[in-house]
């Protein structure tokens, strides 16, 4: 798993996504996959009935920690082999051999991640849904109040303040629509077989993906091993995200300056110097500037990922397992603090207008 310091996991990292991540989240999804596979196996019959029911019900009662992978994964470079070998020594004889039947470990471990993106999307739009909400309210209240547009960092021309807020809040619509589009893409099985044409079923792999697809709630789709494109485009998606949240934060460093303070970030007391007590530091805003650009060089990760020789490429595909996660933290750590600052602001209009005020007396001469 990712190494996630007990220092920075809230400033840094976010407590639900990390669970969603997890190892124990993968192991659970691998084994769900599995349970799916003999369930669906059996009704196509292609497993015995009897085979299946004990497969089922064992992985119903499984546990298995990361540790236990461990080793095997050391081993054999994927801890799908040494989760399979754990759960077949537990099956009787007759069943053993229908275990994981006539699929690959690259089938598993890419539907569980799929899985676990799934249910990441859903906590990032509600976080999106928030932070959209927040902006709306932020326009209704202060939308109207004119203020200092600054262009090359420079006094521009008098605007609305909501011209501002709106380059903040139609970057969120526009990336909750992207989800929309992108999730038919990206929440799709894999299940190739061997080397992706799923041959070892002869005229049941149609079938099997279907219905498979059904069980696990995921959109059916050809096989996908060496096509790594859509988890590229879900990862762009990710690091957007973040770079999106960022614009606020980068707005909210220049607005929140003691030589400009039309906004303050207010954190609870936070921001606070060791040495200069009068100050507060817009800490959460530093963070997502940071953040965006965090995620954004994990992107290239993913990307590269794309360069996937042959059927099956591991130099590539263990490029994704842990740069996807992380891009998974870092967008959720960039809308929790993203919904704070934008819930929390205060906004001096006061202050706003007399820089206008100023502006416009100073360049009517």
């Amino acid at each position: 798993m990712n190494y996630q310091s007990a220092i920075y996991s809230k400033y840094l990292s976010n407590e639900k996504m990390v669970a969603l991540v997890s190892d124990e989240a993968l192991i659970e999804r691998i084994l769900k996959f599995e349970a799916a596979l003999a369930r669906t196996q059996q009704k196509l019959g292609i497993i015995p009935s009897s085979a299946a029911e004990t497969i089922i019900s064992t992985l119903a009662k499984t546990e298995i920690r990361p540790d236990d992978l461990a080793q095997g994964t050391m081993q054999h470079g994927i801890p799908v082999i040494a989760l399979i070998g754990i759960v077949r020594d537990l099956l009787n004889e007759d069943s053993k051999s229908f275990l994981h039947y006539g699929v690959t470990s690259q089938d598993a471990l890419d539907t569980a991640q799929v899985m676990i993106a799934s249910e990441a999307i859903t906590l990032l739009t509600r976080m999106l849904a928030d932070f959209q909400n927040n902006l709306e309210k932020l326009d209704n209240a202060y939308g109207l109040t004119r203020c200092m547009a600054r262009t090359r960092g420079q006094l521009a021309a008098p605007i609305i303040f909501g011209l501002r807020i709106n380059s903040w809040l139609k970057p969120v619509q526009r990336q909750q629509q992207r989800i929309k589009e992108l999730s038919t893409r990206v929440l799709k099985i894999q299940l190739g077989g061997a080397v992706g044409d799923l041959a070892f079923f002869k005229t049941n792999g149609k079938a099997l993906t279907n219905e498979l697809a059904s069980q696990l709630g995921l959109a059916s789709a050809s096989s996908w091993h060496a096509q790594r494109d859509t988890l590229a485009e879900f990862g762009n998606w990710l690091a957007m995200c973040s770079s999106i949240a960022a614009k606020m934060g980068a707005d909210v460093l220049i607005m929140s300056q003691n030589e400009i303070g039309e906004v303050e970030e207010l954190n609870a007391g936070g921001g606070k110097s060791s040495t200069m007590p009068h100050k507060n530091n817009p800490v959460l805003s530093e963070a997502l500037v940071a953040i965006a650009r965090l995620n954004a060089s994990l992107q290239s990760r993913m990307l590269e990922g794309l360069v996937h020789g042959g059927e099956r490429d591991a130099t590539a595909w263990i490029l994704e397992w842990e740069t996807i996660r992380q891009m998974m933290i870092y967008s959720a750590t960039s809308l929790s603090h993203a919904v704070k600052i934008s819930s929390e602001i205060k906004v001096h209009t006061d202050i706003m207008e007399r820089t206008v005020a100023t502006f416009m007396a100073k360049n009517q001469k």
